[in-house]
């Protein structure tokens, strides 16, 4: 390891750290060897005698001297980064992060606490991930990676076995450079386990779950506070969610303490959000939680939620759920949880409702006291009002004067609860005054006016209680969780029905016609049709027969079927869909930049606003219609009170993030995740699309036409056949799967073939019997002028030659068929005036074709193209000042869909949703989702416009009625109140109005 930071030491200063360098343009085949050969001398270093290699491996050699079985393993792991991301070498640098060198860790790892278990947790049973040291070494790494004969130095572990994979004939233990006990997994232990995050050393990612939140002016108060703590930053805070994340340094600060310290600094209530781990909730005897056993291998860590409630954490891959349960012989399981921020958003709701009620039933006597001819004295009527308008002001003590005097004090923001404080402090203060000076026997003209203190009050918590209610159903229409099934029925001799929280992965379960699919899993008998469109909004059913992938949520049609189960609930594709969704809600789009720039400037600026209008209004009592001091003074203050109290920042605030996340759960219950906030931003503005076209305009399944095998070649066509089955055997792309299933079907030799390799964009090469063999189009195996190749590609044709030495070995012709919805979906785009382009790395010929049938200009449509190329074609149209939309279906075009305004990418089931890299992601397989995005941002721009010019309006006109602009009307401060409600309904309607725009709408209508 000394050596491994010497040679890191050594590499030249002069290098710079560039990030155009490894930004996905310049990354190839060259890099991937680089990261084998990497492992391989990291694999070495740790066994310097287990080397089977001719020589010794020797960083000064080129990266071409990796072992054959680091080379494959490296081409397996990374050949795909060059169109899943934006550069090889940054994965590579975090793949060795998480598996630095136990050296090194020790030295690091100063002070980490484990349990009995040799499992490191803290008091909230948390595991973190650890900042490793190559990571401050990355811009020399990433430099040396990109060059491909520099010396190559990475610190890392024994690397793990690989996981099961077919090995094409090739013997696991030639070329390699590992010994079995080097190559195998490695046990584990506590160095390289996770730390203990109250005295860890690394850097650990929490989310946090924020109580009380209601506007962006609470978000920008919890972010404040949040990055004002010691040892906390990289802050993303959602209002809507009710969501917080942040990086945490175990070593300044701890997530208990944190949690504390917001709750004394704010108004707002932290929970920290679970971990990789499942957890149970159980109902049991408060002395039984007291006094809990010795926990079993697997339950990491327990939790006291109530007095009779305790959370247990335990690992799946260790013990399963029903185990879990009988370790507590006096334990039951709790009734199911909502999700957390609907839950919260409940309890917020039931809190208003009893604090509005309250102040409801106080206020009323006030009222008929102050407007009402009665009987009553003038001493007692004041002494009454006095006490209950006491009493409503105490209630608004934790609703507005605790939050704004934390937030003054804690975070040092002005907030919209301390408009309120200050309107309804004057009011109560002067009618206090006033009382006291008219129980002391002295006349006033303006006497007190307790119902304006008390009214405004109420009103105001009217208004956000409506609010909490209209933000709380935003959250429910866009939560996921009620496609969550919650009884699962096994497949057991009397057909046990569970809680589906107590399933055990593998667990068998039966499916029964009509019912919901509880989990992910595997059909391993029957026979129906499944409803997926609550997913993927394919109205269509899929046949799922034995073998067949299902996902959770889905419906099951007529037939009956068993599965065995993948995932649990809580760790299935509904949870990857919500996590994305939500993703999407953390980022902020530019726009609401603006928002959030207009409302930190409201709350000042209506403060001196309210103090101009007194002032004014001052003068006028006094100067032009010569009232009494008293009098003037009290007329005076009633406006300024009013202009505080009507005064509404919170629709600002809502105008974008409200939008976005109705928009964003819409798109996800039509089958589109938006993983990116700017895509609502930009849809609406597209000019280009751009398609790639095998397996995204035309189906992905290829059919072989024709197929031929040279005479000359030094192979007979049995073995030459059984040489392209072991090539593409195990590759993703259309062609490859194409190729392999026409020979599945015919005799061929069983062929040994060494160092396979796919390399995105061109093709695969392997070794056999030491010649190297290439299989790809016939540009990159430079067999565009052979005569049988060009006779074919004139066709329109899709060609597989097989090369060595630039000699043709065989040649395969495959045609594709056109997506059924391709034309109209294009028709659609060219008639909304939208340029629609193709590029492939088909032959020009076939992607003419393509463009011919689809009626696309063949200046639009350009074969040969590489993933580097497909990425230039998009950049020219970006820098040509074009905003771009790209669509590919992840194969092969991953840089192109980077470089694009909106990359979108189709993925054929919604369990691949996770893998895919774009900003948007079809889980439908339908290009239609395009049109259907595209008309989801233009409703959405449409209503943030209207948002903001509701805003707008509003508070300008609200600020001249309450100042008095007007001569003969004018806004009373007791009615100010009503404000919020004004100001914040339409803006929350308007996001409700968004609707998802159904598929077969779209496919009939004439743009």
């Amino acid at each position: 390891m000394v050596e491994i930071q010497q040679s890191l030491n050594r590499a030249d200063p002069d290098l710079a750290d560039s990030e155009e360098k490894c930004s996905g343009r310049t990354c190839d085949e060259d890099c991937i060897k680089a990261a084998a050969a990497l492992e391989c001398q990291a694999a070495c270093s740790h066994e310097p005698n287990d080397c089977n290699n001719d020589v010794a491996f020797d960083t000064s050699k080129s990266i071409s001297d990796a072992c054959s079985e680091h080379l494959r393993e490296a081409f397996e792991k990374y050949a795909g980064l060059l169109e899943q991301t934006r550069c090889i070498c940054s994965r590579v640098l975090a793949d060795q992060r998480m598996k630095c060198g136990e050296g090194v860790l020790t030295m690091l790892n100063t002070g980490s606490s484990t349990t009995t278990s040799g499992r490191p947790v803290n008091e909230n049973g948390l595991r973190q991930r650890r900042r490793l040291p190559c990571f401050d070494k990355r811009a020399m790494l990433r430099e040396t990676l990109c060059k491909p004969e520099r010396q190559q130095v990475i610190c890392c572990q024994p690397r793990q076995a690989p996981p099961a994979r077919k090995s094409y004939g090739l013997d696991s233990k030639v070329g390699s450079c590992c010994t079995t006990s080097a190559c195998k997994s490695s046990p584990p232990n506590n160095h390289g386990a996770d730390t203990d995050l109250e005295r860890g050393t690394g850097y650990v990612n929490i989310v946090f779950n924020v109580a009380g939140m209601e506007c962006t002016g609470c978000e920008g108060i919890v972010r404040k506070a949040l990055g004002r703590l010691p040892g906390v930053s990289i802050l993303h805070i959602t209002f809507i969610t009710g969501s917080a994340s942040c990086t945490i340094d175990p070593t300044v600060t701890t997530v208990n303490e944190v949690i504390r310290t917001m709750q004394r600094t704010t108004k707002y209530k932290l929970s920290r959000l679970e971990d990789e781990d499942q957890y149970l909730d159980l109902i049991m005897p408060e002395h039984a939680i007291q006094a809990i056993p010795l926990l079993p291998e697997g339950i990491n860590s327990t939790q006291q939620l109530t007095k009779t409630t305790l959370r247990v954490g335990y690992n799946a891959a260790i013990i399963g759920a029903r185990s879990v349960l009988a370790h507590f012989p006096d334990a039951s399981l709790a009734p199911p949880s909502q999700d957390q921020a609907l839950s919260d958003g409940i309890k917020h709701v039931r809190r208003m409702l009893i604090y509005t009620a309250s102040a409801a039933a106080l206020t009323a006597p006030v009222l008929v006291l102050a407007w009402a001819h009665t009987s009553v004295s003038q001493g007692q009527r004041l002494i009454i009002s006095l006490v209950l308008a006491s009493f409503v002001q105490a209630l608004a003590v934790p609703v507005f004067y605790t939050p704004a005097i934390k937030a003054l004090v804690a975070s040092r923001v002005i907030e919209m609860d301390m408009l309120v404080v200050i309107s309804i402090t004057a009011a109560y203060a002067y009618s206090l005054i006033a009382f006291a000076i008219l129980m002391a026997g002295i006349t006033l003209e303006t006497g007190p006016f307790f119902e304006t203190s008390t009214l405004l009050i109420t009103l105001v918590l009217l208004g956000r209680l409506i609010a909490a209610c209209a933000r709380n159903r935003a959250v429910e229409s866009v939560s996921l969780q009620s496609l969550q099934a919650n009884k699962a029925l096994l497949a057991t001799e009397d057909g046990q029905s569970i809680d589906a929280r107590l399933l055990h992965i593998d667990d068998i379960v039966i499916v029964p016609a009509g019912s919901q699919i509880v989990t992910d899993g595997i059909v391993c008998e029957g026979l129906s049709e499944v409803d997926e469109s609550m997913l993927t909004g394919e109205s269509l059913p899929v046949l799922k027969a034995a073998g067949s992938d299902i996902v959770a949520g889905t419906m099951n049609g007529n037939g009956v079927l068993k599965i065995r189960v993948t995932r649990l609930p809580g760790r299935n594709t509904i949870t990857d869909i919500a996590k994305l969704v939500e993703q999407a809600h953390s980022e902020k789009p530019r726009v609401q930049d603006l928002a959030d720039r207009v409302a930190g400037y409201f709350v000042p600026v209506v403060i001196v606003v309210a103090l101009t209008v007194t002032a004014i209004w001052l003068g006028i009592t006094l100067a032009v219609k010569h009232q009494q001091a008293g009098a003037a003074v009290g007329r005076a203050i009633t406006y300024g009170i009013a202009v505080l109290a009507i005064s509404c920042p919170c629709a600002i605030g809502l105008a974008v993030p409200l939008v976005l996340v109705i928009a964003g759960g819409k798109a996800a219950r039509a089958g589109i995740i938006v993983k990116t906030a700017n895509v609502i931003e930009r849809g609406y503005r597209t000019t280009d699309v751009v398609f790639d076209k095998t397996g995204t305009l035309t189906e992905d399944k290829l059919t072989v036409v024709e197929e031929a095998y040279m005479q000359d070649s030094t192979l007979d066509e049995d073995q030459l056949a059984g040489l392209v089955k072991a090539m593409v055997d195990d590759n993703n792309h259309p062609v490859s799967k194409a190729v392999f299933e026409r020979l599945q079907c015919r005799q061929t030799s069983d062929t040994r073939v060494s160092n396979v390799q796919a390399l995105p964009g061109l093709g695969i090469t392997c070794n056999h019997n030491g010649i190297s063999y290439y299989a790809g189009n016939a540009e990159w195996t430079e067999m565009s002028t052979h005569p049988q190749v060009r006779a074919l590609a004139a066709q329109g044709l899709t060609l597989l030659c097989i090369t060595t030495a630039r000699q043709l070995l065989a040649l395969y012709a495959l045609r594709s068929t056109m997506r059924p919805e391709a034309q109209i979906v294009l028709e659609i785009l060219q008639k909304r005036h939208l340029r629609v382009h193709i590029v492939s790395g088909d032959t020009q010929e076939a992607v003419h074709a393509i463009a011919d049938q689809l009626k696309i200009p063949r200046r639009q449509a350009h074969g040969c193209c590489s993933p580097s190329k497909k990425q230039q074609y998009v950049r020219n149209l970006v820098d040509g000042k074009k905003t771009v939309l790209f669509c590919g279906d992840g194969t092969n075009d991953a840089v192109a869909v980077a470089q694009a305004s909106i990359g979108v990418q189709i993925v054929p089931s919604a369990s691949d949703i996770t893998r895919a890299s774009a900003d948007v992601v079809l889980m439908s397989n339908d290009l239609a989702g395009i049109l259907q995005i595209l008309d989801l941002s233009k409703a959405a721009y449409l209503r943030i416009c209207f948002n903001f010019l509701w805003a707008a309006l509003y508070n300008v006109f609200a600020i001249l009625l309450a100042g008095g602009a007007f001569v003969n009307f004018r806004i009373e401060p007791a009615y100010a109140g009503l404000g919020e409600v004004v100001s914040v309904l339409p803006v929350v309607l308007a996001a409700l109005t968004i609707r998802r725009p159904k598929r077969t709408a779209l496919l009939v209508q004439k743009a």
